[in-house]
């Protein structure tokens, strides 16, 4: 009998992980992964750049992915590529099986 935790690992990655439904394929660190991108919340956060000096501020994106496709949760500030460009890691949290990853960069 599976446990409540194989169940929601289960619907993690068959359920909302899903390309039928939410998630697509990205290039992550140089290795194609199954994610969502928050583009709601990315929305809102485009609204909310933050000026850093004239000219330049921070883009920030927001991602799910599986924490069994990713493996080890990244620590904040470490430099991160997802689909050809350069992130630096603002947050991650491990939300069960899944993991909420906030990437932040200079735009200028």
């Amino acid at each position: 009998m599976a446990t409540f935790k194989d169940i929601v690992r289960n619907d993690a990655e068959n359920v909302f992980l899903n390309k039928d439904e939410f998630a697509e394929e990205h290039m992550v660190d140089g290795k194609s992964m199954t994610i969502i991108i928050d583009n709601n919340e990315h929305l809102e956060r485009e609204k909310r750049y933050k000026a850093l000096e004239e000219g330049i501020s921070q883009k920030q994106v927001l991602f799910y992915v599986s924490a069994a496709e990713f493996g080890r949760l990244p620590k904040i500030g470490r430099l991160l590529e997802l689909d050809g460009k350069k992130y630096k890691v603002a947050d991650a949290i491990r939300e069960g099986a899944i993991y909420s990853i906030t990437l932040e960069a200079n735009k200028s």
